[in-house]
Formats: structure tokens, sequence, C-alpha cells
């Protein structure tokens, strides 16, 4: 689709309007400024106007997000406290694909695709989770083994992933954890039954995706190529 056309049909202003502000350079695509006014917008494609990004109404639309820590994984919060809706654009109908606890940063996923985070979110589809969590305390082997086993949590469900030590910094123990099932505080509760306590947790990958160089607090819009076929 034309560029002048996308911006029209997205509702940012009449075709006309939209030439001008094409003209004035104050679109981007693919932080580039395009003043082309026949530039073919793809799905591949992240058009923002003014620094934010426009999408078509009803457009599905995967963002990939590096959550800081106290900030809450939900849409609004009673409270009023910070939540990771805070940080993403002003769009109608965007909500996290599961949650992240409020001390926990990482890769989280945010969409206005409800089909797509059903599917990341149901354990029948086994989506790996993939996190490394700091402890006080070192871990047997013994227990590390038990996970890949299953280990029975406190409310008598079983649990099942994998364990590694990676290393000692100062006083704390780091481990990575890959999960694929995706219960409620699922790490902390992992690691309360085998011995110990998360100090501080980090989702490093979901559904395959990971941070790379995306900083603390920051977004970006996932291209459909990129989006995890489920």
């Amino acid at each position: 689709m034309r560029l002048n056309k996308f911006l029209a049909h997205a509702g940012v202003a009449s075709r006309r309007k939209c030439d001008e502000i094409i003209a004035s350079g104050k679109v981007k695509i693919n932080d580039e400024i395009c003043t082309n006014f026949s530039f073919r917008v793809t799905d591949e494609d992240c058009v923002r106007v003014k620094g934010e990004i426009i999408n078509l109404k009803n457009e599905k639309v995967v963002y990939l997000f590096n959550k800081p820590k106290g900030v809450i994984s939900s849409v609004t919060d009673d409270r009023n406290r910070t939540t990771v809706m805070d940080y993403l654009p002003n769009e109608e109908r965007l909500f996290p694909i599961g949650r992240l606890d409020r001390d926990t940063t990482g890769v989280l996923l945010i969409s206005n695709d409800g089909e797509l985070a059903n599917k990341l979110t149901h354990p029948r589809y086994e989506i790996e989770k993939v996190y490394t969590a700091s402890t006080y305390t070192d871990i047997t082997k013994n227990n590390l083994q038990k996970l890949k086993n299953g280990i029975q949590l406190e409310d008598g469900t079983i649990a099942r992933g994998k364990i590694f030590f990676l290393r000692k910094s100062g006083k704390k123990y780091f481990w990575m954890i890959t999960l694929k099932e995706g219960k409620k505080r699922e790490v902390k509760r992992i690691i309360t039954a085998i011995g110990s306590k998360v100090v501080d947790l980090h989702r490093e990958s979901f559904a395959g995706l990971s941070l790379g160089n995306l900083k603390v607090g920051k977004y970006r819009r996932l291209k459909k190529s990129e989006i995890p076929k489920v």
C-alpha cells in the first residue's frame, strides 16, 4: 500500500494532509525519514509519524518489550502503579501476553492478537521460556535433577523443566531455567521447592524471542516474519 494511502487508512489525516505530513519529513519508515508518497508499505515496515507508531485499524501487531523492575504486567492498576502500558504506544486493545511479576525483568510480548496470546500461554503448546535467576544459597545436583523428572509444588501440581548452574558472583549463585508450561510464579515456586529462594529473576527469551540490544523500558514492533508460529 502506498505510504500516503496507508496513513490515511490508519486515520492520521486526509490523503491531502498526509501528503503534507510526508513532505515535511515527519514520517519515518524503519527509523529513516521518508518523503516519498509512493513508498510501498509492507507488513515488515515500522511506520512512525512524529515518533508515534502508526498501524492500520484492526491490524494485528506484536511488540517485544524489555520490562523494567517494579512495573506491573497489566493494562491498568487500581493502585495507580506504573504498568507496562505506560511504556507502549497509545493504541486500543493492546495487552500483555502472559505476565511477569512486578520484580521480574526481561522479555514480555504485548499485542492486540487474542488468538496468538491464547496459544502462547496455553500449556499444551509447550512454548519455551528461558530465565536467569540468582539465589544466595547453592542448589545440590540432586535437586537440580529433580526438576527434569518433575517436582511437586506447594499446591500439589507438578513442574518440569531444566535448570543449570551458570556462575557464582560475590554472594550470589546464578542459574538458567528453561520451562514449557507457564504456571503462575513458576520459577520462584520451583526454586523454593528445591530448597532455595530467588533474589533476582530475568526472562531471557520467550517463544524463541530474545531482547538483543533492546534497552530496559524500550520496545520494538516485531516484523511479521518474527511473530511466533503456533
